[in-house]
């Protein structure tokens, strides 16, 4: 929180974000003792009225007391590590995020369509008639007659009939519920821990680390991972399951071991840098850092997580160059060109000479016809750089541009272990859209792309509204149109998504057949994918996710080798293209 205003520490003028409630508001003091106390924890957030939330773990007002923390935490971690490896994979120490404004959950859609007609019971009053006394007994005597009576032999039959076949209907369930679960049970069994491990390790390779995960923690459950697995997985832990110190403590070990390979080491040092920059330690992760460096001088991972350090840091000058050096050894590195990107907007808001942001720019129209990874959230600090420079028709192109691109792709690609890849996340890059907004005159285009990074950060009602003043004031507008279509996918709306889809003025946009492929899919409706998809591979036979949806048509339609040779020509294209990786995963599995 560098850029937060200090305040009296008597002033209470602090809240604190921890889980799905907001605390406050606290003096400076209140909140240290508290932290004492663990009523709050390091991992929760905290802000001033002129601030944005941050991590108390990373502010520097807290450094003292989160540091001791973290000794005690230490100290009762290292008496505690040996008992249960197992029981520990299953602990999450991940906090659930809350939307900065306090945007509540929007209130689900309810049906208030009365019930059909057959669902309701007559309760007229029926007029009633005194029983005739003679039919009452007459009728008692045919229908309790003596046991020769043909009537009441009817009604046996009938009742034994019925009995038998609700007994037979019951054993029936009774052996399917007995088969189901002997099944599951060889199921199970058939799963055991070595081939739980090795399924981890494969998809581990393979960069399913999602499943890597999930199987590894299936095989800590029947047995304690030897030494050795929990070295391999041990990445996978820290960045996936957030589990740093444990995965710190395993890698630390393995470090002490002798006959490691140079690789391994290197290895060993990038898992616990990234781990202590996750804790907010930046100190401990440089010096970490440098000791990987110090066995690979150039190795990519341990620069680029210096250089984002230097970013954490508000070193912006320095971040710039770093990632720039990077980024010329390595143009195909989108990671240092997001950080570069990043570095260079907050360092343009310090000087006064803003020529180095043309560089920028120029960087980022060329890299982005080479991959969909990270985008579309280059193209936003492409507005943002624009707009700083004061380039109006610069700032309106790459708006259409933003607006062309299908929103929430970075979800669909892999990221790299080694790396403390979380600052390209929504969460940072939403106040650049913010100011952005602000700075133009807000056109209905514009209003669309911030209604996009709303959406980005899960602010769907405030994302509406101002979808809704957009299209009040260009109703036509293709791009304004598309953005509707994707809001209404989102939120699951998908017949009124699919109709505006089909609109005529959307005819020229190729996102919107990217859209209603996506959506096609998703109601399995296979005609309607492979139209969508085939239209955009005439045009773009390199589109990651036109290759997918392609292959699962072919998966849908029973033409395994078609589906495979699609998924291959993905992967060539976009080797961490997630959707492609598991569908491959899929098919070689079958």
């Amino acid at each position: 929180m560098s850029g937060d205003n200090v305040m009296s520490s008597t002033e209470k003028n602090w809240l604190v974000k921890s889980s799905t409630r907001i605390l406050g508001p606290f003096t400076l003091a209140e909140v240290t003792e508290q932290l004492r106390s663990k009523q709050v924890s390091i991992i929760d957030e905290v802000r001033q009225p002129e601030g944005r939330w941050s991590y108390i773990r990373e502010n520097k007002l807290f450094m003292d007391i989160v540091k001791n923390i973290r000794e005690e935490q230490d100290s009762h971690s290292e008496q505690t590590m040996t008992q249960s490896i197992a029981h520990h994979t299953m602990t999450r120490t991940d906090v659930l995020p809350v939307t900065d404004d306090l945007t509540p959950t929007p209130v689900p859609h309810l049906d208030l369509t009365p019930p059909p007609i057959r669902d309701i019971k007559d309760v007229t009053p029926v007029v009633q008639t005194p029983a005739n006394r003679a039919s009452v007994n007459a009728t008692a005597a045919k229908s309790y007659g003596a046991t020769g009576d043909t009537r009441l032999q009817g009604k046996i039959r009938e009742k034994s009939n019925l009995m038998r076949w609700g007994m037979l209907a019951a054993a029936v369930a009774v052996a399917g519920v007995v088969f189901f679960t002997l099944s599951q049970k060889d199921k199970n069994k058939s799963l055991g821990y070595e081939e739980l491990m090795s399924q981890a390790l494969r998809y581990k390779s393979l960069g399913l680390y999602e499943r890597s995960l999930e199987s590894y923690q299936r095989a800590s459950k029947l047995k304690e991972p030897d030494a050795e697995a929990q070295v391999q997985m041990a990445t996978v832990l820290i960045s996936e399951d957030r589990q740093s110190l444990m995965g710190r403590r395993i890698l630390e070990r393995a470090l002490v071991q002798e006959n490691r390979s140079r690789s391994e080491i290197v290895d060993a040092y990038l898992g616990i840098a990234v781990s202590y920059m996750m804790d907010g330690d930046l100190k401990q992760a440089e010096d970490t850092l440098q000791k990987a460096i110090g066995h690979e001088p150039f190795n990519i991972s341990a620069l680029l997580n210096l250089a984002i350090i230097q970013l954490k840091k508000g070193n912006y000058g320095e971040a710039m160059r770093d990632f720039d050096s990077i980024y010329r050894k390595n143009p195909g590195s989108v990671l240092a060109l997001f950080g570069k990107a990043m570095a260079s907007v907050e360092y343009a808001k310090s000087v006064n000479d803003l020529n180095f942001l043309n560089q920028l720019v120029g960087d980022i129209k060329a890299n982005i016809q080479k991959t969909g990874y990270l985008r579309q959230e280059l193209l936003l600090f492409l507005v943002y750089a624009q707009s700083l420079m004061g380039d109006v028709d610069g700032v309106n192109r790459a708006v259409v541009q933003f607006l062309a691109e299908m929103p929430g792709q970075a979800r669909n690609y892999i990221h790299p272990l080694q790396v403390e890849w979380r600052f390209t996340q929504w969460d940072y890059l939403e106040k650049y859209c913010a100011e952005a907004f602000k700075k133009q005159s807000p056109h209905a285009e514009l209003k669309a792309l911030r209604s996009v990074c709303l959406m980005e950060v899960n602010r769907d009602s405030d994302a509406a509204k101002i979808l809704q003043e957009a299209l009040a004031e260009a109703p036509k507008d293709p791009y304004v149109l598309v953005t509707q279509a994707s809001y209404l996918s989102k939120v699951g709306r998908l017949p009124e998504a699919l109709g505006i889809l089909k609109m005529p003025e959307l005819s020229q946009i190729s996102v919107k057949n990217l859209l209603m492929g996506d959506i096609c899919i998703i109601t399995q409706d296979v005609n309607c994918a492979q139209t969508a998809y085939t239209h955009i591979y005439s045009s773009d036979k390199r589109s990651a996710p036109t290759l997918y949806g392609l292959a699962w048509v072919m998966v849908k339609s029973n033409n395994r080798p078609m589906a495979y040779d699609y998924v291959r020509a993905g992967l060539q294209a976009e080797p961490n293209y997630l959707p492609l990786l598991e569908l491959r995963d899929q098919l070689e599995s079958e």
